[in-house]
């Protein structure tokens, strides 16, 4: 009698006793397994796993029960109770300071510009971001002279029509601090910095000077000893259309000359397509990417009488940024949408000659501009493997167009707080993945701002054979924000509604709100 044949003559009761025993151990080994995955593996994957665990244990131990939805262990198609539904970047105040020159020669134009901005968020951080741009462009038009051509005329008028197009090149900088407090240490090295920029932007032939100071050991250049968080560049591609119409005092004879007496009206149409692209240092193990594709159109319609210039203006724009991780999966996506109106009172003082060559001359034009602003963002986050192939499938799908109920949700939620739009409605069991992915934790936030501006510009142009011209500006820019909103989470599978979001609005709004 072989082994194997006394080991199949075991008694019956025998067999049982071994069988629990292995089976207990089976049903131990697997939960302590399930409960180590359940842990790490977030979402619906650690779901579909708890619920195969159940099935094993009930195929088992012949225990009968739910395992699937209506079960401990299925999905109920709840948000996270614990997951942060706060907006990621909303400005409660900041600065802005640019200064630039331009210079053209022709049909030719090119420039620049430079821009530091201050902002402080909602969540205490400041970001401090410094755009040094290159732009260079092509401008051409015409003009028309309407009156009688003597010298009896007293007066005459013209009408003059141009258009360009342009290209902007601007590397940024971005440093976020934490906090305030943070922010503080580095803040004279920040200063310092910026004055530097300042004069190597208006005074680029002073950095000879300094170059050679600098190589002699008698001038340190000051720099910022931290690393920026985001570094950016940025490529815009703009067109305008430019239409004036004035009227110039005293004789208008083929020889002779006479003088723009500011009397008329101006209007503005401009159209732009920007492209950047950002390195996102903040996370040392996971150094991100992002790329964001934009658009702007805005159009402004002004008066000039004597000196005393009014213009108003409307812009809108849109965005969308795509953001990756160091091993080229997908991060998030976010959707942003701004409308500005705008009205600038001051002053537009030129001294242009009209002569039988063309123009030439100068004049100063300043003011103070007020600007009302709305800014809205959706962002949807992937941060597993099913989320991320649901963000690739939308972009392939719909590409840089939000999707619908981002759209809708966009354009309805400027004033209404307590209703969520299409947006905040539960997906249908039919809908698209991202669908599900931004029901339960997607974020959506938008806030208005005050924008005060004080800005002026220096021309001088003069007609040698060639039209040539040049002219420096600069504009000082304080912002508050003054009604902020998020979409809050969803409530027992209802719908999100959108909720007051104080700690966005500023200070200065909040004492002049009493």
């Amino acid at each position: 009698m072989t082994p194997g044949g006394a080991a199949r003559r075991r008694a019956p009761g025998g067999d049982r006793g071994a069988s629990f025993t292995q089976y207990a151990a089976v049903v131990l080994c697997i939960a302590a397994i399930a409960g180590a995955v359940l842990v790490s593996v977030p979402g619906k994957t650690g779901d579909l796993f708890a619920d195969a665990i159940c099935r094993i244990q009930q195929a088992v131990t012949g225990e009968e029960g739910p395992c699937d939805d209506e079960g401990d262990g299925g999905d109920d198609g709840e948000a996270d109770p614990d997951y942060d539904y706060t907006p990621l970047y909303c400005v409660k105040d900041g600065t802005k300071e640019t200064y630039g020159y331009s210079l053209s020669l022709g049909i030719f134009k090119w420039g620049q510009e430079y821009s530091y901005a201050k902002e402080n968020l909602s969540d205490g951080s400041v970001v401090v971001t410094f755009v040094p741009s290159t732009e260079v462009g092509v401008a051409g038009g015409a003009g028309w002279d309407f009156g009688k051509k003597n010298a009896d005329a007293p007066a005459h008028a013209g009408a003059t029509v141009e258009g360009g197009v342009s290209a902007k090149l601007s590397p940024g900088m971005t440093y976020i601090f934490k906090s305030k407090e943070e922010y503080e240490k580095f803040a004279d090295e920040v200063d310092a910095a910026i004055a530097e920029e300042q004069n190597r932007q208006m005074n680029p032939r002073g950095q000879t000077g300094l170059a050679l100071a600098e190589l002699f050991g008698l001038y340190e250049r000051p720099e910022i000893t931290v690393e920026p968080t985001v570094r950016t560049a940025t490529l815009e591609l703009k067109g305008t259309l430019d239409g004036a119409l004035g009227v110039w005092a005293g004789p208008a004879a083929e020889k002779g000359d006479s003088w723009n007496m500011n009397l008329g009206a101006q209007g503005n149409v401009t159209l732009s397509g920007k492209y950047d692209k950002s390195t996102w240092y903040s996370d040392p193990k996971n150094i991100q990417t992002s790329e964001t594709f934009g658009w702007t159109g805005s159009g402004s319609l002004g008066a000039t009488a004597l000196a005393a210039h009014a213009d108003g203006e409307l812009s809108w724009s849109g965005g969308t940024r795509i953001m990756r991780n160091e091993d080229g999966s997908l991060d998030s996506i976010r959707y942003i949408a701004a409308a500005e109106g705008s009205y600038t009172v001051g002053i537009d003082k030129q001294n242009q000659r009209k002569n039988k060559d063309g123009l030439d001359g100068g004049g100063i034009s300043g003011g103070k501009k007020q600007t009302k602003s709305v800014t809205q963002m959706v962002q949807l986050d992937f941060d597993t493997p099913e989320e991320q192939a649901a963000g690739e499938k939308l972009l392939e799908e719909h590409g840089l167009i939000p999707p619908p109920y981002v759209s809708n949700a966009m354009a309805d939620q400027l004033d209404e707080e307590d209703y969520g739009g299409d947006i905040a409605e539960k997906p249908e069991d039919d809908a698209p993945p991202w669908d599900e992915v931004f029901y339960e934790k997607g974020r959506a936030w938008q806030y208005a701002s005050d924008v005060e501006t004080d800005q002026g510009e220096l021309s001088a142009k003069i007609k040698m054979g060639l039209q040539f011209g040049g002219s420096v500006n600069w504009a000082m820019e304080e912002r508050n924000t003054t009604d902020a909103l998020m979409l809050a989470g969803p409530e027992d599978g209802g719908p999100r509604r959108f909720v007051e979001y104080a700690d966005c609005v500023s200070d200065q709004a909040k004492e002049d709100e009493g």
